[in-house]
């Protein structure tokens, strides 16, 4: 009988040792599977800020900080300013484990590991106001090189003349505020005022709709837009663009070289004839899968920047410009370029 009762403890101890193993062998396999997370780095600050709040519960709550370090992944993989690192977490979940398995007055290993966490947790907020500094010397950069361009060297602050002019305007809307809040006080004397603003107003409306009216009528038979200059077809202007052109006028030559092809196009009736429009309507009243198209558009893109936005020009600028005078039938291909010697 006894004989039975030692060998049935003995069956116990060895399914007792056997199931620890097997409970290792899990936890090893749990944590090797358990792969890199890829976080931000604020995710990863508030990963640091979740364990030193359950290290803050340990003593009242030994569940929660076992519920951490289980959730803990193998690795941080962190992306951020264009690179990446990873960072193990061997160190927090050995010291979580320590912190779980230490009596409760044990305080020691506590603040051993809060005090890691706080220098991670400082070292990866350093990274991010020198990442946000780095950011914002970047875009400060991309700014002053877009605002240092041509087209924004007219652009200024306000100057002495616009200061002095701002405070005038505000004197005298002080004074007329202070006229008015006397009026204010006596009602009959303010309406009275106030209605005769409101019928001097009505009459200059009135007066200058009927001296509108008057000149729209004086010149409704006398809308010359659709008419063109005597003598100033496209023959015309490409002479005086290779005169321009001769002299060494380069932006002169490309103003003619663009009216050329206008008024050959008005001539070959793919564009009405209306010198008032703007390069732009011109170009839009072409069909975009007509052969005079890419020609135009370039050549209107090139008028635009030299005529209007004041660019230098040069040979190469009106040797393409020839080219599309050429493509749009404009000259002949044996036609040669004139250049300034």
């Amino acid at each position: 009988m006894r004989t039975n009762s030692r060998r049935a403890r003995l069956i116990a101890r060895r399914f007792a040792i056997l199931a620890c193993l097997l409970a290792a062998m899990c936890a090893h396999l749990a944590a090797a599977e358990s792969p890199a997370r890829q976080v931000s780095l604020q995710e990863y600050i508030a990963a640091l800020d979740r364990c030193s709040a359950a290290l803050g519960t340990s003593a009242n709550d030994p569940a929660a900080l076992r519920k951490v370090r289980m959730s803990l992944p193998s690795q941080w993989s962190l992306n951020t300013g264009g690179q990446r690192y990873t960072i193990d977490t061997d160190w927090l979940a050995d010291g979580l484990a320590r912190v779980e398995n230490a009596s409760h007055g044990d305080r020691n290993a506590v603040r051993r590991l809060q005090a890691q966490i706080t220098a991670h947790r400082d070292a990866a907020e350093s990274f991010d106001k020198a990442a946000s500094s780095q950011r914002l010397e970047d875009s400060r950069a991309r700014l002053n090189h877009i605002l240092d361009a041509r087209e924004f060297a007219s652009i200024h602050g306000p100057t002495k003349l616009d200061s002095l002019r701002a405070r005038f305007y505000d004197w005298i809307e002080r004074q007329l505020g202070k006229i008015f809040d006397k009026l204010g006080q006596r009602k009959a004397l303010g309406n009275i005022v106030a209605w005769t603003v409101i019928v001097l107003t009505a009459v200059l409306l009135i007066l200058w709709a009927v001296r509108a009216t008057a000149r729209v009528g004086a010149r409704a038979g006398m809308d010359l837009r659709g008419a063109s200059a005597t003598g100033q077809d496209s023959t015309f202007w490409l002479r005086g663009a290779r005169d321009a052109a001769a002299r060494g006028d380069y932006r002169a030559a490309i103003h003619a070289a663009y009216w050329a092809a206008i008024a050959r196009l008005e001539e070959m009736k793919a564009l009405p004839e209306d010198r008032s429009r703007t390069p732009r309507e011109s170009l839009r009243l072409i069909r975009r899968e007509s052969a005079e198209y890419a020609p135009l558009s370039q050549l209107t893109r090139r008028f635009e920047l030299v005529w209007y936005g004041y660019r230098s020009a040069d040979s190469a600028d009106w040797s393409d410009a020839m080219q599309q005078l050429e493509t749009l039938g404009c000259l002949r291909s044996s036609t040669p370029a004139i250049s300034a010697s």
